[in-house]
């Protein structure tokens, strides 16, 4: 028997005759009808846990059900559930309302002929919606797949639009000593041929756009981003690439090794660090199983669990001592959890669980589970015995759920709900009446920041700036922290980007420039020389009265203006070029000092910065981190020395974290270095400068 005949009913009734009464004029119809009864809402959602249904009839004047309430509850499994209100006779206008709150229609219990016509057309429009899922999964996956072919394949495949390319997959990078597709996007394809063949290849172009070639195959000599060449043989077919006519370019891989093949493909799918899948795996795998509970017969989740105090951690420890951490909690989760169900560091600190065939019950039994195994495990850190909680996001998977994306998304709202919460706890997005967007979020930051603001919730911290050539006087980075009321602390990378679109950065940045004008003032009268690296953000750099309020403020403390460094990062100066310009004439007449942060990752920034009169450059912590073991990162750190050295600007390497760096950055001849190699943030100015590092 054909399933999709098949209606199945679950009747919410006190009386069992009524709904034995409604269901055979139904099975008189002709209609095949499975039928199931329950007397409450508390029922017919334990009967949700475990089993499916297509449509509920409901009675209206029923003394244990409000239906109201059951309307709601219904809504919030996220099940498409047709509900169908059943009224006593002529009654049907007092249950209207109850369209508005998401029932399907409403009948009166003596109007057979309209109450059969309603469940036909709610069970054919059922079956044409779980149709409409069905086919856009497939059509979702087909596309995967066909992308996914493309992209494995050993074979380098690129589409080339009007002469330029359009998609390549990393066989065609390789191939061309590329990295990611941002490198060839729009690149002509003649860019990759050598001069003596254009001439070759454009008339072929020419002849295959008309049909006249016999031979879909071209060979030319190639050339490489190294300068390389190399003979390829080209093979051309036509294509189409999201609805864009292109041509196919194609260049055969002619090696075999399966071997190795098999170890790269076990690669793909592991996260180096922890050993846990890695999220492209992870996200593979929820593909697979939302395509699986699209007959409604199946449900489950996935959970994400982030550490608490992973950024305080990081802040403290470096990032290799957050390495650590990870590497240690996901040994643990791989011992406790693997059984469970796919598990996979999803991104940073972030873990990832797909649970399968499972119902709400376990899933609480689980993410308590999950929350004191973190909270009762303590892992050695370099050398410290550190403990933190998690905050996990739980998103049910059934066959409303639309996408992996979607799935992902609602799991990371309820991540983020528990850590705003207090962490150490789980939160069951709710899609029905949780909608945390931007506008929410940006609410809240909007509200806290102005709060503590208001209330002096912030704290400077102080990382000491040391010199590799004996430089007299104490510098120190400004960093900045935010308290809640319970005095939690929030680092920097959870509320400066929302306070920047906000428009809050300005005003936060002249609470730290006070106060540290006046612990300088604190310092001068205790004799002690200091110099202060203050970040400027851009909301700053927008302020017409930026300039008069720092100028006031030195009046008023009648501090040395030579101790204050304002630092610009190296993308702002280069976005805002001609009002930084203006800035720092500005500041150079205050006898202000000028650093240039994050300088280094722009190929052409030496050049656009020669217009801006700074004193130092600090160079990007990614060009630190592994200079050790990176010849290419070296020549590029002599190259920033150079120019500054010939320029008279200092630098300051930040981000160092150990001593074989240190030695590189002095043959180098930095002039600075920062990092948690001489001290992490601390609160006091506590450095010992004279008795080095």
């Amino acid at each position: 028997m054909n399933d999709e005949k098949i209606i199945k009913i679950l009747s919410l009734f006190e009386s069992s005759e009524e709904a034995e009464a409604l269901i055979n004029i139904l099975r008189n119809s002709g209609l095949i009808i499975r039928d199931s009864r329950v007397e409450d809402e508390e029922d017919l959602l334990a009967f949700l846990e475990n089993e499916t249904t297509d449509l509920v009839i409901a009675k209206s004047d029923s003394q244990l059900v409000n239906l109201k309430q059951t309307l709601t509850s219904l809504q919030n499994t996220g099940i498409d559930l047709p509900l169908i209100v059943i009224t006593p006779a002529k009654k049907e206008n007092e249950a209207l309302e109850l369209l508005s709150l998401g029932a399907r229609d409403i009948v009166a219990i003596n109007n057979y002929e309209r109450f059969k016509a309603i469940i036909k057309r709610e069970a054919s429009d059922l079956i044409q919606r779980r149709s409409s899922r069905r086919f856009e999964k497939l059509l979702h996956e087909a596309e995967k797949r066909t992308k996914s072919l493309i992209e494995s394949s050993r074979d380098a495949i690129a589409y080339i639009h009007e002469g330029m390319h359009i998609y390549v997959n990393q066989a065609y990078l390789n191939i061309f000593g590329h990295e990611s597709m941002d490198d060839v996007e729009g690149m002509p394809i003649l860019d990759m041929v050598d001069n003596d063949d254009h001439a070759k290849f454009k008339d072929y172009l020419r002849k295959y756009a008309k049909g006249q070639v016999k031979e879909n195959k071209l060979e030319v000599h190639a050339i490489k981003e190294s300068g390389r060449r190399s003979t390829v043989l080209l093979e051309f077919a036509p294509a189409s690439m999201d609805g864009e006519i292109c041509t196919q370019l194609i260049i055969r891989d002619q090696t075999l090794n399966t071997e190795l093949e098999t170890k790269l493909n076990v690669l793909s799918q592991q996260d180096l660090l922890t050993g846990l899948y890695n999220r492209k795996y992870f996200i593979e795998q929820l593909d697979m199983f939302i395509a699986q509970t699209l007959n409604g017969n199946d449900r489950g989740a996935i959970l994400l669990f982030t550490l608490d105090d992973y950024g305080k951690i990081k802040d403290e420890s470096g990032i290799s001592g957050s390495d650590m951490l990870l590497a240690d909690i996901g040994g643990i989760f791989k011992e406790k959890l693997n059984d469970l169900g796919e598990l996979a560091r999803f991104d940073g600190p972030i873990f990832s669980l797909l649970l399968k065939h499972i119902d709400s019950k376990k899933i609480n039994k689980i993410t308590n589970g999950i929350c004191k195994i973190v909270q009762e495990h303590y892992s050695d850190v370099a050398g410290k015995s550190v403990n933190t909680t998690c905050s996990i996001g739980v998103a049910l998977i059934n066959e409303t759920t639309a996408s992996a994306e979607e799935c992902v998304l609602r799991a990371e709202s309820g991540m983020k709900i528990a850590h705003k919460d207090g962490g150490n706890q789980a939160h069951l997005f709710n899609p029905a009446i949780e909608d945390l967007g931007e506008n929410e979020q940006d609410s809240h930051w909007n509200a806290k920041i102005k709060h503590a603001l208001r209330n002096n919730n912030f704290s400077l911290l102080f990382q000491p700036i040391v010199s590799l050539h004996g430089e007299s006087g104490q510098h120190y980075e400004i960093l900045i922290r935010m308290k809640d009321d319970d005095g939690k602390i929030i680092l920097p990378s959870e509320f400066l980007s929302t306070a920047e679109r906000l428009g809050l950065t300005m005003y936060i940045d002249r609470w730290i420039l006070g106060n540290t004008m006046v612990t300088l003032a604190e310092q001068a009268k205790n004799k002690t020389q200091t110099r202060f690296f203050i970040k400027i953000s851009s909301g700053s750099i927008a302020d017409d009265d930026f300039l008069l309020w720092v100028s006031e403020r030195i009046k008023s403390l009648r501090i040395n203006t030579d101790d204050l460094v304002f630092e610009f990062s190296e993308d702002t100066a280069l976005n805002y070029l001609n009002r930084v310009k203006t800035i720092i004439t500005g500041l150079k007449q205050l006898n202000c000092r000028v650093a240039i942060e994050n300088f280094g990752k722009e190929p052409n920034a030496f050049q656009a910065l020669k217009q801006l009169d700074f004193d130092y450059i600090k160079i990007h912590g990614d060009l630190i981190k592994n200079l050790a073991s990176n010849v290419e990162m070296q020549e590029r750190v002599k190259e920033i020395a150079e120019f500054c050295s010939n320029n008279n600007k200092q630098t300051i390497a930040s981000f160092v974290e150990n001593a074989n760096n240190l030695a590189v950055l002095w043959q180098c001849s930095i002039d600075f270095i920062q990092g948690y190699f001489l001290q992490e943030p601390k609160t006091e100015l506590t450095y010992d400068f004279d008795e080095g590092f």
